[in-house]
């Protein structure tokens, strides 16, 4: 985070980085997908591939880590107050961003170029077309629609809020937040199963009180090390081999599972547990293996982190939030491009998916540098280097 005196950990951003970039190739392949014919080829291979959980649970987890981290400090350098103060400012930050990337895809889509009528219905975004255009962007600052791939960021406003109370009831007790959250979660699941309670369906992609879980287990993780703390109870060998091994299974028992095979007098093997929407059993339990992997096979060598692609997917890291909102501009541009003529064939994606990703990395950098406000900062004082004076007429006199 900026204007915090610890030293960034790569690794995390470099996550934190993929994470995006896998989001971004995610939200592009699903469009292609709607749009293609039925025999479309996904030609990204992204983390959802290999199991249950995807890209957006490390946004999340991840986001709630550094969350714990930067506001457990801020608490103890300048008080409870200053805790909840920057919070507000950062929630409020990330709402206006929200609001300004739906206005460039309002404008990019409403062009002759980019228009279409299919794109637009199947995002939703024709309701901020239409003659109801007015009470649906009421809706949207009130945070009650989202047009595809708008959602994710609301829900972020709203765990922001809430982490300085989740912080300090850390200070009560370890497991009073975890159990506090893992209730609220569990009570979703149970909801999903049986509707019992309708009003706690908030959303058809990520319903906050499901998905507040996963921020929550990412901001103890941050605020007690928890990565520090496996590395010293376990080798990395068998931290590896376990979590390695176990996402070998539950990738053979997907395979298996979108098959259809049968097993002999039991009949079609139907894994139970997957629920995008409230984040269900089988995605917090497949990503805790997975983020334990990941971090195991991120390489911390010297050379490793000074190579230009780390470096680069790590900036995306560094500038989630702005590489974010790029992304889902970035993927409504490309399928209203591809939708003109229907192009939505592997290698036209592929092209498309590529381009993102590299816009991506080199927008980062450049967003990093604006961010550091280098126009604050004293210009070098190269005359008084030259001669001791600051006399442009003096250093002329000096050099030879």
């Amino acid at each position: 985070m900026r204007g915090e005196p610890m030293r960034r950990d790569l690794a995390i951003d470099f996550v934190r980085g993929a994470g995006i970039l896998m989001i971004g190739v995610d939200h592009l392949t699903w469009l292609a997908e709607k749009f293609g014919s039925p025999e479309f080829v996904n030609p990204f291979i992204t983390w959802i591939k290999i199991g249950w959980s995807s890209a957006a649970e490390f946004f999340v987890f991840f986001s709630g880590y550094l969350t714990g981290i930067v506001y457990l400090k801020t608490m103890q350098t300048h008080g409870v107050g200053m805790m909840w103060a920057r919070a507000a400012q950062r929630s409020w930050h990330i709402y206006v961003l929200n609001l300004l990337t739906l206005c460039a895809v309002l404008m990019l889509l409403r062009s002759p170029v980019l228009f279409n009528d299919q794109l637009n219905a199947m995002t939703g975004i024709s309701w901020l077309m239409g003659p109801q255009s007015g009470s649906m962007l009421a809706a949207f600052l009130g945070m009650r629609f989202e047009p595809l791939y708008f959602e994710i960021l609301n829900l972020y406003i709203v765990l922001l809020l809430i982490a300085p109370a989740i912080v300090l009831l850390t200070r009560i007790s370890t497991i009073l937040p975890l159990m506090l959250s893992f209730g609220i979660w569990l009570f979703v699941q149970l909801n999903a199963a049986y509707t019992f309670a309708p009003a706690l369906d908030l959303s058809e992609n990520f319903n906050p009180l499901g998905w507040q879980f996963m921020f929550v287990l990412g901001m103890l993780a941050g605020i007690h090390d928890i990565f520090r703390k496996l590395r010293a109870a376990w080798s990395h060998e068998r931290l590896l081999l376990v979590s390695g091994g176990l996402l070998l299974l539950a990738f053979l028992l997907k395979a298996l599972d979108y098959s259809n095979w049968s097993i002999p007098y039991l009949g079609p093997l139907a894994i139970p547990g997957f629920d995008k929407p409230n984040l269900g059993p089988l995605q917090v339990i497949h990503f805790l293996i997975s983020v334990v992997f990941v971090m195991q096979i991120i390489p911390r060598s010297e050379a490793a982190q000074r190579s230009l692609a780390m470096r680069a997917v790590a900036s995306v890291g560094k500038r989630s939030l702005e590489c974010f909102c790029l992304s889902t501009i970035l993927v409504y541009v490309a399928v209203a491009i591809m939708a003109r003529d229907m192009s939505f064939d592997a290698i036209s994606v592929f092209i498309a998916g590529v381009t993102i990703v590299a816009l991506l990395c080199i927008a980062a950098p450049v967003v990093g540098w604006i961010g550091d406000k280098p126009w604050r900062k004293p210009k070098p004082e190269s005359a008084r280097d030259a001669s001791g004076s600051e006399d442009p007429s003096v250093v002329a006199r000096t050099v030879p």
